[in-house]
């Protein structure tokens, strides 16, 4: 028993020396969000607006990071029987994050994936609003460039965003905005 308490002490310090290594980034951005197949039939290209937080593990290479995210696009006109209708989507996602090269580089590249909850709304003048909550899954990449000698860094991220449901709610979010905090 000794030994086994030994060894979670000695554990505990060697990762107390680690600690400085992991590190939490804070972000928000905003872009341009793309609908693609049935969605894309029904609504034109639209905006996105979020923020998030990314905690990175010791390695520096991999980050669990939660995002917030709002959207909303109009419709394609002669799209749909409900003329002037706008969709907007309010959620977040829970992503994997893996970064390329070394936490002090300049321009750093990374691939992201995830799950996440969405509440979709459909509103149009003269109609009732409809909304539904459905599961979400994304994956994309994104470019991280350091700005200045701090850790303040300008990100430009793209990834595939696929609401399940009776329509086929497939997006791509293009965003851009900046990231603050260590890492």
């Amino acid at each position: 028993m000794k030994r086994i308490g030994l060894a979670v002490m000695g554990a505990m310090l060697l990762g107390a020396g680690r600690v400085d290594a992991q590190g939490m980034r804070y972000g928000v951005g905003a872009g341009l969000l793309l609908p693609v197949g049935d969605y894309h039939s029904l609504d034109n290209a639209g905006w996105i607006a979020g923020v998030d937080v990314t905690y990175w593990l010791a390695s520096g290479s991999m980050a669990i990071r939660a995002e917030g995210s709002y959207s909303r696009t109009s419709e394609r006109p002669g799209s749909c029987c409900i003329a002037d209708h706008k969709t907007t989507f309010a959620g977040g996602m829970l992503d994997v994050v893996y970064a390329f090269g070394r936490t002090a580089d300049r321009i750093r590249p990374y691939v992201l994936g995830g799950v996440g909850l969405y509440n979709w709304r459909l509103s149009a003048p003269g109609f009732t609003p409809a909304s539904e909550t459905k599961v979400g899954f994304g994956g994309g990449a994104g470019v991280a460039f350091r700005v200045g000698k701090g850790s303040t860094r300008v990100f430009l991220e793209s990834k595939v965003t696929d609401v399940t449901g009776g329509v086929d709610l497939v997006s791509i979010p293009i965003r851009v905005g900046l990231r603050f905090g260590a890492k």
